[in-house]
């Protein structure tokens, strides 16, 4: 993967209309939701000028370089990219590295579980803790702020797409490659197995992945 990649799609996004509530500028986004009438499969109208279509591979070009994209597009293009990437991608990259300079790494491993919770939150439906993590990854992780809109959007948006495959997709993938490598703090203290949040996360992993195994080893 090259470093880059995610910026150019993320860039798509200032082409879907999106609405904010004035009142909460503070939190960068984290009120973002299609305008009205807008769904996720509708298609707006941009001009590649630099071409970004062609490098990220977008289908519907018109004429010359008129070109459609919608919501979807945007989240298939993750889905597409998100498998060989890792978190530095999604991230900012010189607060990471500060961070894991500052702590010798100590603390990296739960700062990562930020954004893998979110998933999870978001995956189950839980809105409330979902917008928390969320938040919690723009200002500790330095989630990329178009990243930080789109997946806004999406919490936002719960109701009518939750179980849409795409979107679950997307969740799915970021929670593989944020997902902290001792998993024990996901069992269920009342029971032998892990909780519905993981739980409905390894639903989802079978489903992009069937040869993986619900019970894994962690070395």
């Amino acid at each position: 993967m090259t470093f880059g990649i995610f910026e150019e799609i993320e860039r798509l996004i200032e082409y879907i209309p999106i609405d904010y509530d004035n009142n909460n500028n503070n939190l960068q986004g984290s009120d973002a939701k299609l305008a009205k009438g807008v769904s996720i499969d509708s298609q707006f109208y941009f001009e590649d000028i630099d071409g970004i279509a062609t490098r990220l591979g977008i289908i519907g070009i018109m004429a010359r370089k008129d070109t459609v994209v919608s919501f979807r597009d945007i989240v298939k293009l993750f889905n597409k990219f998100l498998k060989d990437a890792t978190l530095e991608e999604l991230v900012n990259k010189q607060r990471y590295k500060q961070l894991q300079q500052a702590t010798n790494g100590a603390s990296i491993l739960p700062l990562r579980a930020v954004l893998f919770d979110f998933c999870l939150a978001t995956l189950e439906g839980d809105i409330l803790d979902a917008k928390l993590y969320l938040t919690h990854s723009l200002y500790l992780l330095g989630l990329h702020k178009r990243l930080h809109i789109l997946l806004s959007v999406i919490v936002n948006e719960l109701s009518a797409i939750r179980e849409d495959r795409d979107v679950r997709e997307l969740l799915t993938s970021i929670a593989l490659i944020t997902e902290p490598y001792n998993v024990d703090i996901y069992f269920d203290p009342n029971g032998a197995f892990f909780n519905k949040r993981y739980s409905i996360y390894l639903e989802e992993l079978q489903k992009l992945t069937p040869v993986y195994k619900y019970v894994k080893v962690i070395t």
